[in-house]
Protein backbone atom coordinates (compact mmCIF):
# COMPACT_ATOMS: atom_id res chain seq x y z
CA UNK A 1 0.00 0.00 0.00
CA UNK A 2 1.01 3.79 -0.88
CA UNK A 3 2.14 5.27 2.57
CA UNK A 4 0.93 8.52 1.21
CA UNK A 5 -2.35 7.45 0.14
CA UNK A 6 -4.28 9.27 1.85
CA UNK A 7 -1.34 12.82 3.15
CA UNK A 8 -4.06 14.89 4.33
CA UNK A 9 -5.37 12.54 6.76
CA UNK A 10 -1.67 12.02 7.93
CA UNK A 11 -0.63 15.10 8.46
CA UNK A 12 -3.74 15.93 10.43
CA UNK A 13 -3.53 13.04 12.86
CA UNK A 14 0.25 13.42 13.32
CA UNK A 15 -0.24 17.03 13.76
CA UNK A 16 -2.98 16.69 16.71
CA UNK A 17 -1.26 13.63 18.03
CA UNK A 18 2.61 16.21 18.62
CA UNK A 19 0.01 18.85 20.07
CA UNK A 20 -1.30 16.66 22.60
CA UNK A 21 2.00 15.19 24.00
CA UNK A 22 3.56 18.31 24.20
CA UNK A 23 1.22 19.88 26.01
CA UNK A 24 0.70 17.26 28.22
CA UNK A 25 4.51 17.40 28.51
CA UNK A 26 4.53 20.96 29.40
CA UNK A 27 2.30 20.44 32.23
CA UNK A 28 4.95 18.89 33.87
CA UNK A 29 8.09 20.72 32.39
CA UNK A 30 6.86 24.21 31.96
CA UNK A 31 10.40 26.45 32.78
CA UNK A 32 12.66 23.68 33.59
CA UNK A 33 16.11 23.17 32.63
CA UNK A 34 16.15 19.66 31.31
CA UNK A 35 19.55 18.89 30.92
CA UNK A 36 20.30 19.61 27.01
CA UNK A 37 17.71 22.09 26.76
CA UNK A 38 15.28 24.70 28.66
CA UNK A 39 11.52 24.07 27.92
CA UNK A 40 10.19 26.94 28.42
CA UNK A 41 6.55 26.46 28.38
CA UNK A 42 3.53 27.78 29.53
CA UNK A 43 4.03 28.84 32.97
CA UNK A 44 1.17 26.84 34.34
CA UNK A 45 1.80 26.78 37.81
CA UNK A 46 1.14 30.69 38.33
CA UNK A 47 -1.94 30.64 36.28
CA UNK A 48 -3.76 27.37 38.38
CA UNK A 49 -2.44 29.35 41.94
CA UNK A 50 -4.10 32.11 40.60
CA UNK A 51 -7.23 30.34 38.91
CA UNK A 52 -7.49 27.87 42.64
CA UNK A 53 -7.21 31.10 44.99
CA UNK A 54 -9.97 32.96 42.70
CA UNK A 55 -12.23 29.60 43.21
CA UNK A 56 -11.11 29.34 47.23
CA UNK A 57 -9.47 25.89 46.59
CA UNK A 58 -5.96 24.99 47.87
CA UNK A 59 -3.34 25.68 45.74
CA UNK A 60 -1.37 22.22 46.80
CA UNK A 61 -3.72 20.87 44.54
CA UNK A 62 -2.59 22.71 41.45
CA UNK A 63 0.18 20.45 40.34
CA UNK A 64 -2.14 17.20 41.09
CA UNK A 65 -4.27 19.03 38.89
CA UNK A 66 -1.95 19.66 36.12
CA UNK A 67 -0.42 16.11 36.42
CA UNK A 68 -4.05 14.90 35.52
CA UNK A 69 -4.64 17.05 32.82
CA UNK A 70 -1.60 16.12 31.31
CA UNK A 71 -2.82 12.59 31.69
CA UNK A 72 -6.12 13.35 30.11
CA UNK A 73 -3.94 14.95 27.21
CA UNK A 74 -1.95 12.05 26.70
CA UNK A 75 -4.54 9.78 26.69
CA UNK A 76 -5.80 11.99 23.66
CA UNK A 77 -2.94 11.78 22.01
CA UNK A 78 -2.55 7.72 21.67
CA UNK A 79 -5.59 7.49 19.11
CA UNK A 80 -4.29 9.83 17.32
CA UNK A 81 -0.91 8.02 17.19
CA UNK A 82 -2.45 4.93 16.36
CA UNK A 83 -4.58 6.51 13.58
CA UNK A 84 -1.46 7.80 12.20
CA UNK A 85 0.24 4.09 12.38
CA UNK A 86 -2.89 2.84 10.79
CA UNK A 87 -2.89 5.70 7.69
CA UNK A 88 0.76 5.35 7.09
CA UNK A 89 0.18 1.25 6.95
CA UNK A 90 -2.68 1.79 4.67
CA UNK A 91 -5.10 -0.19 6.67
CA UNK A 92 -8.54 0.32 7.28
CA UNK A 93 -10.07 2.43 10.14
CA UNK A 94 -8.17 4.97 10.66
CA UNK A 95 -10.48 7.71 9.82
CA UNK A 96 -12.60 6.14 12.36
CA UNK A 97 -9.79 6.09 14.62
CA UNK A 98 -9.59 9.47 13.63
CA UNK A 99 -12.65 10.38 13.96
CA UNK A 100 -12.78 9.41 17.86
CA UNK A 101 -9.55 10.97 18.64
CA UNK A 102 -11.24 14.65 17.41
CA UNK A 103 -14.25 13.73 19.30
CA UNK A 104 -12.28 13.03 22.15
CA UNK A 105 -10.22 16.27 21.65
CA UNK A 106 -13.37 18.07 21.32
CA UNK A 107 -15.14 16.95 24.75
CA UNK A 108 -11.35 18.13 26.50
CA UNK A 109 -11.87 21.55 24.73
CA UNK A 110 -15.22 21.59 25.50
CA UNK A 111 -13.95 20.83 29.23
CA UNK A 112 -11.36 23.35 28.99
CA UNK A 113 -13.48 25.93 27.74
CA UNK A 114 -16.09 25.70 30.60
CA UNK A 115 -13.19 26.07 33.00
CA UNK A 116 -12.26 29.34 31.30
CA UNK A 117 -15.54 30.83 31.82
CA UNK A 118 -15.52 30.01 35.53
CA UNK A 119 -12.58 31.45 36.22
CA UNK A 120 -12.92 34.09 34.25
CA UNK A 121 -10.06 33.99 31.53
CA UNK A 122 -10.91 35.08 28.37
CA UNK A 123 -7.94 34.77 26.84
CA UNK A 124 -8.10 31.21 27.25
CA UNK A 125 -11.28 30.66 26.36
CA UNK A 126 -10.44 32.45 23.13
CA UNK A 127 -7.97 29.99 22.19
CA UNK A 128 -9.62 26.87 23.69
CA UNK A 129 -12.46 28.17 20.79
CA UNK A 130 -10.22 28.54 18.64
CA UNK A 131 -8.95 25.18 19.10
CA UNK A 132 -12.33 23.51 18.79
CA UNK A 133 -12.66 25.29 15.32
CA UNK A 134 -9.62 23.39 14.10
CA UNK A 135 -10.84 20.36 14.93
CA UNK A 136 -14.15 20.54 13.24
CA UNK A 137 -12.05 21.25 10.14
CA UNK A 138 -9.88 18.60 11.09
CA UNK A 139 -12.83 16.63 10.93
CA UNK A 140 -13.85 18.14 7.73
CA UNK A 141 -11.04 17.15 6.24
CA UNK A 142 -9.93 14.16 7.31
CA UNK A 143 -13.73 13.06 6.66
CA UNK A 144 -13.11 14.59 2.67
CA UNK A 145 -10.52 12.94 1.93
CA UNK A 146 -11.77 9.59 3.16
CA UNK A 147 -14.80 10.15 0.79
CA UNK A 148 -12.26 10.87 -2.12
CA UNK A 149 -10.50 7.61 -1.56
CA UNK A 150 -13.78 5.43 -1.21
CA UNK A 151 -14.66 7.16 -4.52
CA UNK A 152 -11.09 6.81 -6.30
CA UNK A 153 -11.46 3.09 -4.97
CA UNK A 154 -15.26 2.46 -6.54
CA UNK A 155 -14.14 3.81 -9.65
CA UNK A 156 -10.71 1.69 -9.89
CA UNK A 157 -12.93 -1.54 -9.26
CA UNK A 158 -15.88 -0.34 -11.79
CA UNK A 159 -12.71 -0.05 -14.45
CA UNK A 160 -11.43 -3.57 -13.51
Amino acid sequence: MNVFKRPISLIIVCFWFCFWLLNALDKVLARQDIGSFHWWGNHRIEKFSMYFERLSIDIAHVFPTLVFAGLVELAVALPFFFAAIKLAQGKQGAARLADKAIGLSLLVFIGFTVFDIIVGDRAELLEHSTYIGVLLVSFLAVTAETFLDHLHRLGKEKEG
